[in-house]
């Protein structure tokens, strides 16, 4: 590995590349959202079969491989493992392209989830030991923007290839960059020094098997409520980032790429805007009280259900300024949808000593993805299939609804996160 001198300078560079690694991450894992319809009718599949493609093909892998590679990053070289992880999931997705049925498909979205599984943790991990805890939050939210605009440029540039040369042929176009950014994150990027744990007292973790360490977090009550509310909030913006580009296709009437560019306009670009602005807020909010890491996501998770809830169900025929009233609420949810990632983020980090940093983001983020990318677009498709008869075109209106009053329980658990937590101002 070239290591490079530890300045302002270059650790800017580092925390550049894992901001790529979180968009390359997220598009390959989003890009085939804009292409259900086309999916569907080249390999004859139904709204259930792309609900399990794009859910719980992927986040079963991304469940079991995701914790036993994180435990080899609180061990080994975490670029390494990145860019290892970088590698494999972009071949996939790009042999992705090649699936000629169901089965085959199904494969290789699994791959995409083994890959991609090792490589946030690592990277939560190297940002907690790169940037110092007063700014975590924000740089945690280099994260959700890169995910954001990985999944906002992956639905844009999807739309669009999949109308210029094809669903296939887009696949394979968007995982070849990842391959070459994996090599480039190999030779350039330098294993920090790990920093001491945020939290006071005995450390529980240190010196401990997996199984040791994942029992001790299980009796962490600050933990336990992370987990339950990112899981909740994550059914919902899974469901919710894989089917509201057919949602705008059915409903709205739109072409593919169309659809993608609207998409990203009302979702992840606010959103990547509302991760910054959220993760600024909190980390100010911290300083006077640890609590707000709970406190703040959970009036944005309140206020997400009633603004979705006019998103989807706003008439398509009434404007505000020149766009749709339902674009609006949109805008407005996802600016605010975005904000219990990065406290997220930062608390489980603040939790335990580096020993055990990579496999507490893996436990939490593996447990949420796995149910919330599981189950939010497999419970949107189903949904639709039950509502077809009755709603047409517009079953999958009512299926998003439906899945959008969770962030209420999320709401809940966040509050009881910032229970858990003492008064401690952040260093």
């Amino acid at each position: 590995m070239f290591h490079m001198p530890r300045s302002a300078a270059y650790t800017n560079y580092v925390l550049l590349l894992i901001f790529l690694v979180a968009v390359f991450n997220v598009c390959d894992r989003t890009i085939v959202s804009v292409m259900v319809d086309d999916i569907r009718g080249d390999l004859a599949l139904d709204d259930r079969q792309m609900g399990f493609v794009m859910g719980f093909a992927f986040s079963l892998t991304y469940l079991l491989a995701g914790i036993p590679i994180a435990r080899l990053a609180d061990r080994h070289s975490r670029p390494r493992i990145v860019a290892a992880a970088l590698f494999g999931w972009s071949l996939m997705t790009a042999l992705s392209g090649a699936a000629q049925n169901f089965v085959q498909l199904v494969l290789a979205r699994m791959g995409v989830g083994l890959g991609e599984a090792g490589g946030s943790p690592p990277c939560h991990s190297l940002l907690a030991d790169y940037v110092p805890q007063a700014r975590r939050a924000r740089a945690m939210s280099l994260l959700s923007i890169g995910a954001l605009v990985g999944m906002g440029g992956g639905v844009i540039y999807g739309g669009w290839a999949s109308e210029a040369f094809g669903w296939r042929l887009a696949l394979v176009s968007v995982g070849v960059p990842g391959v070459v950014l994996a090599l480039v994150f190999l030779l350039t990027v330098a294993e920090p020094a790990r920093r001491a744990a945020d939290a006071p007292g005995v450390d529980e973790f240190t010196g401990k098997s997996l199984g040791g360490v994942l029992w001790q977090l299980a009796r962490t009550p600050a933990f336990v409520w992370l987990t339950l509310g990112a899981t909740f909030v994550t059914v919902v913006s899974m469901g919710r980032n894989f089917w509201e580009p057919t949602f705008l296709r059915r409903v709205y009437g739109m072409e593919p790429a169309e659809a993608g560019l609207w998409y990203a306009v009302i979702s992840p670009l606010p959103a990547a805007l509302g991760a910054y602005l959220c993760a600024s807020i909190t980390d100010r909010l911290a300083v006077r009280d640890r609590r707000w890491y709970g406190w703040f996501p959970a009036l944005c998770a309140l206020l997400l259900v009633p603004l979705s809830l006019a998103f989807y169900l706003a008439p398509t025929d009434v404007f505000v300024g020149g766009i749709q009233v339902g674009f609006c609420f949109s805008i407005a949810a996802s600016l605010v949808g975005a904000a219990w990632a990065p406290a997220t983020m930062a608390v489980a980090q603040g939790l335990v000593p580096p020993s055990a940093r990579a496999v507490t983001a893996a436990t939490w983020s593996m447990i949420s993805a796995f149910v919330g990318q599981g189950l939010g677009p497999l419970l949107v498709g189903d949904f639709n299939m039950r509502l077809e008869p009755q709603y047409g075109e517009e079953s999958v209106r009512w299926s998003l609804a439906a899945v959008s009053v969770l962030p209420l329980l999320a709401g809940a658990s966040y509050l009881m996160l910032a229970r858990s937590l003492n008064a401690r101002p952040s260093q």
